[in-house]
């Protein structure tokens, strides 16, 4: 795990915003924030997280980098982030991480650089300059002011309507996003180059026996098999989580066991559904329905008959023919449209109820009163 430490003497929104984003992996961590100022919204947003803040005064800063020094050493720090920080950085404190120092300016360097070129000072000039674009950059710290090589720029267009203020606050968005992913791209330079060359390995025959002129390799010779992977390696791997730690590869298996459903009894995991038996009628799409426990439509066939016989006798016949529409879709392994012709058997035997009722309670009045 890499480990960074933030330089702050603000409210701490960029500081913020990196250690939340990186606190959520386990590959890249904020170890420890130095802030020369006593009284400063950093302290607070980092409390939240869990990130130490230590304060060390501007003298510390001036003339004794080894304090600051001795302050990360216990920490193990990897990288320093600047955010915000309004301090010079010792060439001391630099050498202390192999130059490893990042900070993020407002603007598109080489322009409006350098001393006196920080916060709103930034967006003015760009606004009394009549710019078209402005950005941001993330660069290396050196002894010169904003002179470090450049590791990620992002641009965006100055509006007709801007001022330094609306200006100011779409850089501070553009910051959120890049400074995080530059970060990430500096440490993956920094491993990259602090791997060594690959050397291949001779055969281990080869080191037994002397030096013999070069012979066509035998078509029957035996590739080499790697090592087989460890039971960790292999859930890592197949959880995609081949770059986290083993204490992230046991969290990710507890959860995929937990997710596991236990197959009926009986029946082993893996194994196929039950077909039915050799000369059943049954559907395949049907038996695998029953044998996951799902409800198959009901037909409603003799409640549709005695519907037809006792009240009506055309919504009846509709409700019978339904009926048997639900069984020809069963056979045919269509279960949805057995459950809509289910439905519509419902409907109609309501309906056929319906009209029962009302010809025997309104008929016959309506018959007696007017002489029929």
């Amino acid at each position: 795990m890499k480990q960074l430490a933030i330089f702050a003497s603000g409210s701490g929104s960029n500081a913020e915003n990196i250690a939340r984003l990186f606190h959520q992996g386990n590959r890249i961590r904020v170890g420890v924030v130095l802030c020369n100022r006593k009284e400063c919204g950093v302290y607070q947003r980092m409390e939240a997280l869990g990130v130490p803040v230590i304060y060390m005064p501007n003298s510390s800063w001036d003339s004794d980098p080894e304090r600051v020094i001795e302050t990360l050493r216990p920490y193990g720090i990897d990288m320093i982030v600047l955010a915000g920080f309004m301090r010079a950085v010792r060439p001391e404190i630099i050498d202390f991480v192999d130059g490893r120092v990042l900070n993020i300016h407002p603007s598109l360097l080489p322009a409006y650089g350098g001393k006196g070129m920080f916060g709103h000072h930034v967006h003015e000039a760009v606004i009394a300059a009549g710019e078209k674009r402005s950005g941001v950059t993330v660069h290396y710290v050196t002894e010169e002011i904003d002179g470090g090589d450049i590791i990620m720029q992002q641009e965006l267009e100055v509006l007709p309507g801007d001022t330094a203020a609306t200006l100011e606050e779409r850089i501070h968005a553009l910051e959120y996003d890049l400074y995080p992913r530059a970060i990430v791209k500096a440490l993956g330079e920094m491993t990259s180059a602090a791997v060594p060359p690959q050397i291949p390995v001779p055969h281990p025959q080869a080191a037994d026996s002397a030096p013999k002129p070069a012979a066509p390799a035998s078509p029957s010779a035996a590739p080499v098999t790697p090592p087989p992977a460890s039971p960790d390696e292999a859930w890592a791997k197949a959880l995609h989580i081949n770059n986290y730690s083993d204490r992230e590869a046991e969290r990710a298996r507890a959860r995929a066991e937990e997710r596991r459903v236990p197959p009926p009894t009986g029946v082993a995991a893996g194994s196929p559904a039950t077909p039915p038996p050799a000369g059943s009628l049954m559907h395949p799409a049907v038996a695998e329905a029953l044998a996951e426990g799902k409800q198959i439509p009901k037909s409603y066939m003799w409640v549709s008959i005695l519907m037809a016989v006792i009240f009506s006798t055309i919504p009846g016949i509709v409700a019978i023919v339904y009926s048997a529409s639900v069984s020809s879709r069963l056979s045919c392994g269509d279960l949805a449209g057995a459950e809509k012709a289910s439905r519509m058997v419902q409907g109609w035997i309501i309906a056929s109820f319906v009209i029962g009722v009302l010809s025997a309670t309104l008929w016959v009045p309506i018959s007696i009163l007017t002489g029929f």
